[in-house]
């Protein structure tokens, strides 16, 4: 994981060198914070809770006219929820009994954005803009602990799994849509400050039918 974050820093540092003295490319840093919460999509399972997210990430500005450009790059997030499944059956001991099943999952992937960026005229040291996209992720971990309820009440057990593997998605699908200024700090470098929303379009989990979604406020400065 580290290789890729290191060559996307390298290529996007080459790009902006040979290209700043045009002002078509700008890079930045960026740190987000906010809440994630998984969306369920088959009948048995239930939305039980949100989690506090976090993320940070690189990101590369192409200019494609003077109001608008195409922002890519790429962030670490940590995401995840809490969900409850009904009907799991869960052996306790030697009983094998129909159990509620409460899960809450801490999950991280690798996502790229591709987005088209709409902004302002500079007005006062300000410039507006909103951001409409995608971006797909790739899973780099997972952790769950899952918490088994016997229908009766009589019995229960929690079991946490540090590595999901093979149980995430390797890759992941979001709509992705933020607003947000930019303060001038002087020539191209400016600080950011975007909220922005990141809808879910695929499954996070092989077995089990739940988008992710993530509400966050964004902190950055560009070059």
């Amino acid at each position: 994981m580290k290789k890729i974050v290191f060559a996307a820093i390298a290529m996007f540092l080459i790009i902006g060198a040979t290209q700043a003295q045009d002002k078509v490319f700008r890079f930045g840093l960026s740190g987000s914070a906010g809440m994630s919460w998984m969306k369920p999509d088959q009948d048995s399972l239930e939305y039980q809770g949100s989690k506090f997210s976090v993320g940070y990430g690189f990101m590369g500005e192409i200019s494609l006219a003077t109001n608008f450009a195409l922002v890519t790059g790429f962030d670490v997030s940590y995401m995840g929820g809490k969900l409850q499944q009904a009907g799991v059956e869960h052996i306790f001991d030697t009983d094998t009994l129909t159990s509620i099943k409460n899960s809450s999952y801490k999950l991280q992937y690798l996502d790229i954005p591709l987005t088209l960026k709409m902004k302002t005229n500079e007005i006062n040291y300000i410039t507006y803009y909103a951001r409409i996209g995608g971006s797909f992720g790739i899973a780099l971990s997972g952790k769950a602990e899952n918490e088994f309820v016997s229908i009766d009440r009589t019995k229960n057990e929690t079991i946490t799994i540090d590595k999901l593997g093979s149980d995430m998605a390797f890759l992941r699908a979001n709509f992705v849509i933020g607003a947000g200024f930019e303060y001038s700090l002087g020539g191209t470098t400016t600080a950011l400050v975007e909220a922005s929303f990141t809808n879910g379009l695929t499954y996070l989990l092989d077995d089990t039918k739940a988008i992710g979604n993530f509400m966050a406020l964004k902190l950055g400065i560009m070059f």
